[in-house]
């Protein structure tokens, strides 16, 4: 299992995508029942965003490139529903449609939460002018379209007009995050975090910023502050589980990153890749191949899988070894 761990998270950082040239459409329902409400798709590798109306609780995006995507389902009553959803071949059927089920999340935590949300607007929010929310719309409609340098120029326009639009700012730091420069994702995340400190996005974003920079130690006050904010999203908790790992927490680790994993199995994060590699440090071999059998099930077309395989044979190697009578 040496060096697993290093090769894993790359991939799951940079190829979670998959080379294809058909494009797929991906087809959802909701439970409970939801008349009008909106479902957002963004792209885990690119700066891809689209929008669509859920109708009798349906909705459905065309011509999608083959990856991962986070879904987000907003139930105007009681807030939002997110998970990672693989749009590539394997999931997709003759017709190149992936079909979805939604499950709206209608606890009294996420009642709780969007009624604190709408109670509270900032003063940076109030800020914010008309012209720069349209300049967002406007970047949201050119990243639907792959025009991604005109999209980023209308964010960069945003936070000119209003330059205490956090939102905005955020949106800039996730595509430079996505781009690979982690130094102006992280200044522009902690940008949008002066003028909104308790934003959510943004400070989830600068702990994942800071732990690609192996600033580890400097990530954690962020993750932890992330998931306090958000005990039940996947992101924090398997953020947070990646950093207890890296200052070497390994029980705290694998707690945060079970929860990550509980809460969205096929999450981009692939939090199976560090349970797999602490499992293996604890002594927990049948554990961490249970781990990497996962990640080979539920992302059959990313690079990834290539890599679970090979340290799947690996261990298996090593748990023959274990069964074999000593001489």
């Amino acid at each position: 299992m040496r060096n697993l761990l290093a090769l894993l998270a790359f991939l799951a950082c940079v190829a979670a995508g998959v080379a294809e040239s058909d494009t797929l459409a991906l087809e959802g329902s909701v439970q409970p029942d939801l008349k009008r409400g909106l479902a957002t798709v963004s792209a885990v590798t690119s700066p891809y965003y689209a929008e669509t109306d859920v109708r009798n609780s349906r909705f459905a995006f065309r011509a999608l490139v083959p990856g991962a995507y986070t879904l987000t389902v907003l139930d105007p009553a009681w807030g939002v529903t997110r998970q990672t959803v693989q749009v590539t071949p394997s999931f997709a059927d003759g017709r190149g449609r992936v079909r979805v089920d939604v499950s709206l999340d209608r606890s009294s935590a996420v009642r709780s939460e969007r009624s604190v949300q709408a109670a509270t607007v900032s003063v940076a929010k109030l800020k914010v002018s008309r012209k720069a929310r349209k300049a967002v719309r406007s970047a949201h409609a050119k990243f639907a379209k792959g025009d991604m340098e005109g999209a980023t120029a209308l964010l960069r326009k945003a936070v000119q007009i209003s330059p205490t639009f956090s939102e905005a700012w955020n949106e800039l730091g996730t595509v430079a995050y996505k781009s690979g420069d982690y130094i102006q994702a992280e200044r522009c995340f902690r940008t949008a975090l002066e003028h909104e400190p308790l934003a959510f996005a943004p400070m989830v974003n600068l702990g994942g910023a800071l732990l690609s920079q192996e600033r580890f130690r400097e990530a954690l006050d962020f993750n932890l502050m992330a998931r306090s904010m958000q005990p039940r999203d996947a992101l924090a908790n398997s953020q947070l589980g990646m950093n207890f790992y890296h200052v070497g927490q390994l029980h705290k680790g694998l707690e945060f990153l079970l929860r990550a994993k509980e809460a969205d199995p096929s999450h981009f994060s692939h939090p199976q890749i560090y349970l797999a590699e602490i499992y293996a440090r604890l002594g927990k071999l049948p554990e961490a191949k249970a781990a990497l059998e996962e990640i080979v099930r539920l992302h059959p077309d990313s690079p990834v899988r290539q890599v679970a395989e090979s340290a799947l044979t690996r261990l298996n190697d090593r748990l023959a070894d274990q069964d074999s009578p000593r001489q």
